[in-house]
């Protein structure tokens, strides 16, 4: 779902803090502590996420050579489906600048400088593909939900003003909800339209 490319001057990362960006670059994005979504969703979600460091010969900044030993600069480039950019960028960029500043040794720089970019590139429908094919926003919703609209919670008990979102299994507040529909007496709050769009495709 998330292709991530994190640029930063070589040999400004040790390999622990790469490991550290790399695993909360899609942890901290898609936290299964905050979500009520099921597990198997969110890990699902999480492992169609790929995180590079791509081998940078050098590093330019203000028309000069960023110096060894300098404080390092970055770039975080995540590709999205075009149809989620809009949607997810605000939450990106906070949520990228926030992995970045807990692994640099001055965090505050990245607030009061311009010295994080975060870039959330929005791929065309069908423009990514795997298994053999294209593949739509509404297939990777279908790939990731698979295991919940297979054996789905029931919607029975749920808080006042919430409703369920039956593809990915998640409470949603009905004042929340990107929409709402109606299937067999039960009103349904989806969390987002690629939900509710492969809801629609399985019911119409």
């Amino acid at each position: 779902m998330m292709f991530i490319e994190v640029f930063c001057p070589g040999g400004a990362l040790d390999e622990q803090r790469r490991r550290v960006i790399g695993e909360r670059l899609v942890t901290d994005v898609m936290q299964a502590g905050e979500s009520d979504a099921p597990a198997e969703v969110i890990e699902a979600g999480r492992s169609l996420c790929h995180v590079v460091f791509p081998d940078l010969a050098g590093w330019y900044a203000g028309g000069r050579a960023v110096e060894a030993g300098e404080a390092p600069r970055y770039v975080v480039r995540a590709h999205v489906p075009e149809s989620w950019r809009t949607d997810m960028s605000p939450y990106l960029v906070k949520a990228f600048i926030k992995v970045l500043a807990d692994v640099d040794d001055a965090p505050q720089r990245l607030y009061d400088e311009p010295l994080a970019w975060i870039h959330v590139l929005g791929v065309p429908e069908d423009g990514m593909g795997a298994m053999g094919g294209p593949l739509s926003s509404t297939d990777l919703v279908k790939l990731v939900t698979r295991s919940h609209r297979e054996a789905p919670r029931s919607a029975e008990g749920l808080p006042p003003g919430t409703g369920l979102d039956p593809v990915c299994g998640m409470t949603v507040p009905y004042d929340h909800a990107a929409t709402t529909a109606e299937h067999d007496g039960t009103t349904y709050a989806f969390c987002s339209m690629g939900c509710y769009e492969v809801f629609a495709e399985e019911h119409s």
